[in-house]
């Protein structure tokens, strides 16, 4: 699955699937730098989503706010 076309939620449900392996030791010592890797990268996905939606929903919030008054 391609990052970029990953959604939020699906990231978020990857993360939470890496981070429950992790905390159930089932992640041996071989795979253990690529999942850490592979969860870097679904927290910076999730992150940017989460601000771009912010300064869309900022943007609208202020053309709202200027076409009420």
């Amino acid at each position: 699955m391609e990052d970029e076309n990953i959604s939020y939620n699906a990231a978020l449900r990857e993360l939470e699937s890496i981070l429950a392996e992790l905390r159930g030791n089932n992640c041996d010592i071989d795979t253990l730098a690529a999942r850490v890797k592979r969860a870097t990268a679904l927290i910076n996905i999730c992150r940017s989503r989460l601000t771009r939606t912010e300064d869309e929903l900022t943007k609208v919030l202020a053309e709202l706010d200027g076409a009420l008054k």
